[in-house]
């Protein structure tokens, strides 16, 4: 089964190629900065999705550290306190009714 198609996957107007595909020097020229244009955004988006990553890291491990420091203050304090896991989004489509 295919992912999902989110904004994400949408091509803007400068990615998509618009014509026939003409062989003229302007137009190759035209395609070839889109296409650097392109791949330009998308370096500096992946940039941006490293450094969000290396923050929610290094904030989980400051989180782990503070959890354990409070383990070895009171080890027998809440032994059934237990780590919260989301739960995976459920498959399928709910139903839902709209009355205009």
């Amino acid at each position: 089964m295919a992912a999902l198609k989110t904004m994400h996957d949408i091509r803007t107007s400068r990615s998509i190629a618009r014509g026939t595909a003409t062989e003229s020097e302007g137009a190759v020229y035209l395609q070839l900065h889109r296409l650097a244009s392109e791949k330009l955004r998308l370096e500096r988006e992946t940039e941006q999705w490293q450094l969000k990553k290396e923050r929610i890291e290094k904030r989980m491990c400051e989180i782990e550290q503070q959890m354990e420091s409070l383990r070895s203050l009171r080890p027998g304090l809440a032994p059934d306190v237990q780590e919260v896991r989301a739960e995976p989004p459920k498959k399928g489509y709910r139903q839902v009714t709209l009355e205009y």
